[in-house]
């Protein structure tokens, strides 16, 4: 098991994929183990209602995270 000193150790890029990974392993068990809190809901509902009007602005998700990636290397 790693320990916290030694993801402290880890450059920024490094540990942006270890969450990476972590999060594919949790989303691979399956959703309905990762249960939302209610507040969740009403976030997605309002960011849902900002694109639809045209208040929100969006970005290709890959795109996204290969921009961090230049950024923080």
């Amino acid at each position: 098991m790693i320990t916290a000193e030694q993801i402290k150790q880890l450059s920024t890029a490094e540990k942006l994929q270890v969450m990476e990974t972590l999060w594919q392993e949790l989303t691979a068990e399956g959703a309905e183990q990762l249960a939302s809190p209610e507040w969740h809901q009403q976030a997605l509902q309002q960011t849902e209602l900002a694109v639809r009007e045209s208040d929100e602005v969006t970005h290709d998700w890959e795109l996204a995270k290969q921009s961090l990636r230049s950024k923080f290397r």
